[in-house]
């Protein structure tokens, strides 16, 4: 009796651990929950009024802003997602103003 009950759990956690990794390989594509800009090329995030704002103020140059894109774009795709945070504003004060909150678009890249 104990090696049937041990077989059916055994059947059960496969079942599990099979179930993860298919959804594991399921391609995931767009942004997280919350990233209200949405999806932005690198090109076009340069062109953000609060980036375009850091950049003619002289706080942070073109390539700067391009390398700090890179870092979050782990997928390679130069697509982040974009989210606009009052908390930046009010919370990083006075540079707030020129922030974006930033991730990866999460895209399956083949």
């Amino acid at each position: 009796m104990p090696t049937k009950a041990l077989a059916v759990v055994a059947a059960a956690v496969a079942a599990l651990v099979g179930a993860g990794i298919a959804e594991a390989d399921k391609p995931s594509y767009g942004c997280p929950p919350g990233f209200n800009l949405g999806a932005y090329t690198f090109e076009e995030y340069m062109q953000l009024p609060r980036t375009v704002a850091a950049i003619n103020a002289g706080l942070v140059d073109a390539e700067t802003v391009l390398a700090g894109l890179a870092r979050f774009d782990h997928n390679a795709n130069e697509v982040v997602c974009v989210q606009l945070s009052h908390g930046f504003e009010t919370n990083s004060r006075p540079f707030g103003d020129f922030f974006y909150n930033v991730a990866d678009d999460n895209a399956s890249v083949p």
